[in-house]
């Protein structure tokens, strides 16, 4: 047996498309936002889902209304959001200073939602004011 016989090609099976993870589609509908109270001294807004960078311009825009309003108190209950990304902490970051500006008390609940407290002690780690 000559060494050129004992040499063989290693092939690599290109990886299974079945195996591959698909895409994140579009989180559009994932982000619930209501109102639960609404007063002339306070407003509760109950916010449920995934706030990523699909939905937090919907709850930007929520938030924004709710503050043009001008409130007393604008609670935030995030006691349903089982994501909370850096789009959404920025969404809450924003609203804390239009609220601020316009002399609403912000108060920004995360509830039970394990993913909202974890988000906001990273805020209060870096002492982003929030709360």
């Amino acid at each position: 047996m000559t060494t050129h016989e004992r040499v063989r090609v290693a092939t690599v099976d290109p990886p299974s498309a079945r195996r591959l993870p698909a895409p994140r589609a579009s989180s559009d509908g994932d982000l619930r936002s209501q109102t639960r109270w609404k007063s002339a001294d306070a407003i509760v807004v109950e916010v449920g889902g995934e706030i990523d960078a699909c939905t937090a311009p919907l709850l930007e825009a929520a938030l924004a209304e709710h503050v043009r309003a001008c409130p007393g108190v604008l609670r935030v209950d995030l006691g349903q959001v089982g994501f909370l990304g850096a789009a959404g902490l920025r969404t809450l970051v924003r609203a804390h200073r239009d609220a601020e500006a316009a002399g609403v008390h912000l108060v920004i609940d995360p509830g039970r939602s394990r993913a909202a407290v974890r988000a906001l002690e990273l805020l209060d780690a870096l002492d982003v004011p929030l709360r």
